[in-house]
């Protein structure tokens, strides 16, 4: 009994410093993550418990019944976890489903950059309710699934640009209107060889990760594509690795969707049209297509293919002017890390004693001297003192 005593001291203090005093709103699905984690059924780990039946750990993972500390210990010991699992609010258990943009990936690799990344967005979460920003229960979604046609996907994508007024340049405007009024989370990172974004979906808030080492042009794709699947979701759920040349029918239609969309949404008809035409007079396909290419912040084939879409060039023109001149590849620009949002988040968490430097650091797995150029980047102020 001693030791059951001792133990629920060091949970308490734990409980006290790791989390909200207010409430342990992630607790209920954490336990039932770790249950069967550790394969036990209800009525096994109830018993456990020392309950006289599984309704009571039913209602507890319903969230229907608050845990006591001794009971937190009994779980910890019981499905082998430590106390952080069920405790700590910057990490993900059990929520969270993830697509990666990818040509090829080694799956430990994806494992562990998604678990990074879960560290991520929980600290972003965390320290939004610190801040009493609740994130919305509403979602934007867009009326396509497996029967639309490439067609409608290129109308969705464009008035999708309609609706952010994204402008004349829609690239340029894309990430602060997501944010705006979609209340996405845009992140740039550091992502496994192999792979150039990722969509997130989250009960608390979507989110969308571009690899920061890509062309600008592929970046602007990338993201448009990753804003599909997340308009898209519940319609066509996409693949946990999303792969550039997928082979299944269902799987290829879904990323041809994605990608009539992405260039829609980012080469609107009323905008490309009177540049296609003016140039073509002007110039050669070739140097009309780089032309456009760099007006619009998008790649030469994002174009090529768009105006294909268009029915204003033929496939097959388009592969031999590939083949007999191929374009330059663009040059990769490493932009700062995460975003302007998410930088000034953690900065005030730092401010304000929601946060230490060293958690926090800790948490974005980056060293005093990053953190720093980051804020810098961003033009953020925050008084780092270890």
């Amino acid at each position: 009994m001693q030791i059951i005593e001792c133990k629920t001291i060091f949970i308490c203090a734990v409980m006290e410093t790791t989390t909200p005093p207010r409430s342990h709103p992630h607790l209920p699905r954490r336990i039932t993550v770790a249950r069967g984690k550790s394969k036990l059924s209800q009525a096994e780990l109830a018993k456990r418990l020392g309950f006289k039946d599984r309704q009571t750990l039913t209602a507890i993972e319903a969230g229907q019944r608050r845990v006591s500390a001794e009971e937190l210990v009994i779980l910890a010991e019981a499905t082998g976890h430590d106390l952080d699992f069920f405790t700590d609010p910057y990490r993900l258990v059990g929520e969270g489903a993830f697509s990666y943009r990818a040509a090829d990936i080694v799956e430990d690799d994806l494992n562990i950059f998604e678990e990074r990344v879960g560290n991520w967005l929980a600290l972003w979460r965390q320290l939004g309710e610190s801040r009493g920003e609740s994130a919305s229960l509403l979602r934007p979604r867009l009326v396509i699934n497996d029967s639309s046609t490439f067609e409608e996907a290129q109308a969705a994508g464009e008035a999708v640009g309609r609706e952010l007024r994204l402008g004349y340049i829609p690239a340029g405007n894309l990430v602060a209107a997501l944010e705006r009024d979609f209340n996405l989370l845009v992140l740039k990172a550091d992502m496994p060889k192999g792979v150039s974004g990722a969509a997130v979906q989250l009960a608390t808030g979507d989110a969308i990760l571009i690899n920061r080492a890509e062309p600008p042009g592929r970046k602007n794709f990338d993201l448009s594509h990753e804003l599909f699947h997340v308009l898209t979701w519940d319609a066509l759920p996409p693949e946990r690795v999303d792969r550039m040349n997928p082979t299944g029918y269902k799987q290829k239609r879904t990323e041809q969707l994605a990608d009539n969309f992405a260039g829609a949404l980012l080469m609107p008809t009323t905008e490309l049209k009177p540049r296609w035409e003016k140039l073509m007079t002007q110039s050669s396909l070739k140097n009309t297509l780089a032309s456009l290419a760099e007006h619009f912040q998008v790649s030469v084939p994002a174009v090529g293919w768009r105006v294909v879409a268009l029915g204003w060039l033929k496939a097959d023109e388009l592969a031999s002017t590939v083949a007999r001149s191929p374009f330059k590849s663009p040059q990769a620009v490493h932009s700062p890390l995460f975003s302007q949002r998410y930088i000034e988040r953690m900065a005030w968490g730092i401010d304000q004693g929601e946060i230490s430097v060293k958690r926090l650091l800790g948490l974005l797995q980056m060293g005093l001297d990053d953190f720093r150029a980051c804020c810098q980047a961003y033009r953020v102020k925050v008084d780092i003192g270890l």
